[in-house]
């Protein structure tokens, strides 16, 4: 929201496009590449609002992929774990069966499955 002085304080300004009722629409127009002139036609608004709202507007793309990418990491994990836990009783089974073969496979891919959640949990 910008800032402009107004008598001893500031009054914020408020952007005409982020409250207009068809902000959903104009922002699809604007991610289509549709001209500002032909949106600011169609929805009763200035090319210049519309320019300076497509800050605002790369600013919430951002924050809602990173939220898409958190949730996404966050459904991973909980996959890596499901696997863990398959594994520790695949290595159980197969202790219990003395199969030295499956159950240091499952050593390895558990090793390789916690070296994964490991640099996946270092990436966020």
């Amino acid at each position: 929201m910008v800032q402009r002085p107004v008598g001893t304080g500031f009054q914020p300004v408020r952007c005409s496009v982020c409250s207009h009722p068809s902000l959903p629409e104009i922002d699809l127009g604007l991610m289509q590449g549709v001209p500002y002139r032909s949106l600011a036609g169609q929805f009763g608004l200035s090319p210049s609002a519309l320019c300076r709202h497509t800050k605002h507007l790369a600013r919430h793309l951002n924050h809602q992929q990173r939220q898409q990418d958190a949730s996404r990491q966050a459904t991973l994990l909980e996959k890596l774990d499901l696997l863990d836990t398959r594994l520790d009783r695949l290595f159980n089974s197969a202790l219990n069966l003395n199969s030295l073969n499956v159950a240091l496979g499952c050593i390895r891919e558990s090793l390789r499955l916690h070296s994964q959640k490991i640099s996946w949990t270092a990436a966020a």
